[in-house]
């Protein structure tokens, strides 16, 4: 896999590796932070509207962060040593009205940025800024027009709108690798190698195949799983020099049939945390929105009193994901690799 997805990039920072080795805590690399919970379409798979699934427990769609807390918050992160913002969903970003300049204070802090979106709402001005960005995934979903209006329940000419705004980017491309997310459900996954070729055509550098996360976990992909794993191998095809194609369709429904983690520690937690748009902190984006992934507000605090405080030490000293985690983990392929490389005595380490 090339470094884009990769779960081996704790490696780059051997410091958090030595203070988690040493039972402290550390504070996170990257905030996933969701500036909105209001959205422009309503997919049919948003694990946020969902009613009954985990991360709809606490979720509001009318709740925003202020411009002023988001300034604080990134100013905290310099401060603490971040290096990473993603601007991502909760809702759609791109709906906040202040989205363009908190994005902008981000680079000017010289944090890394990183940005997803349905891509309806992207401008000219937007894409320039986003030019320099680490990179930015579009959700897209479809290969079609009819697909695209259906699960997203918005007109059909919103397909198009979406594609002409990808060649907007990608005309203000300097640094930013450009992805394309495809969530395979029930509805698309018989566009999947038609999605990917479009894209590449397109140009832009990459497409990610994932899975839908629904309330019905493995069970969901029994009828179809066997023709979109086919398809998914097949569009990996598609890949060349300039275009990558990222297969993690399969991962993603065996993480739904394990959905019970069976490792006692979740360092990830501790690197990558997930700031909400009701001003909460979470333990991660799989568990937001949930009493269990709750680490407390910053609303009337800042985020790093919150993070450097006694009762989030203690959240984090007693969390166990065996005991609490009894949903998919996106990270549990990072977890087991730094889990590994925090051990003291590991066995055979002469034998690579």
């Amino acid at each position: 896999m090339r470094d884009e997805y990769s779960p081996y990039k704790i490696v780059h920072h051997q410091d958090k590796i030595e203070q988690l080795r040493r039972g402290k805590q550390t504070s996170p690399l990257q905030i996933h932070l969701v500036v909105s919970n209001r959205c422009n379409q309503r997919c049919t798979f948003c694990a946020y509207r969902m009613k009954g699934y985990p991360s709809n427990q606490k979720f509001v769609e009318s709740e925003m962060l202020s411009y002023e807390k988001v300034v604080e918050l990134l100013n905290d992160s310099v401060e603490m040593g971040g290096k990473a913002i993603q601007f991502t969903g909760g809702g759609e970003p791109l709906t906040h009205p202040r989205c363009y300049d908190m994005v902008k204070q981000t680079f000017d802090r010289k944090l890394d940025v990183a940005f997803v979106t349905n891509g309806m709402a992207l401008d000219e001005k937007m894409c320039d800024l986003l030019g320099d960005a680490c990179w930015v995934r579009v959700s897209v979903d479809a290969a079609t027009h009819r697909t695209y209006s259906s699960i997203r329940n918005i007109p059909s000419g919103a397909f198009y709108q979406v594609l002409r705004n990808i060649e907007l980017l990608r005309k203000y491309r300097r640094e930013v690798i450009i992805g394309i997310g495809f969530v395979v459900n029930q509805e698309n996954y018989k566009e999947i190698y038609e999605a990917t070729k479009i894209f590449r055509d397109l140009g832009v550098d990459n497409l990610r195949i994932s899975a839908a996360f629904t309330n019905q976990k493995y069970a969901y992909f029994e009828s179809f799983r066997r023709e979109a794993q086919e398809l998914a191998a097949k569009a990996e095809l598609l890949r060349n020099e300039r275009f990558e194609v990222f297969n993690l369709f399969t991962d993603r429904v065996r993480d739904t049939f394990l959905a019970v983690q069976d490792y006692d520690y979740c360092p990830m937690k501790e690197l990558n945390t997930f700031v909400g748009a009701d001003y909460n902190v979470y333990t991660c984006c799989t568990l937001a929105y949930n009493k269990l992934g709750l680490i407390g507000s910053f609303k009337e605090t800042s985020f790093k009193e919150l993070w450097e405080s006694t009762a989030k030490k203690n959240f984090f000293a007693t969390h166990n994901p065996r005991k609490v985690c009894s949903v998919p983990c996106l990270y549990r392929n990072k977890n087991e690799f730094i889990n590994y490389c925090l051990k003291h005595n590991p066995r055979h380490v002469n034998f690579p």
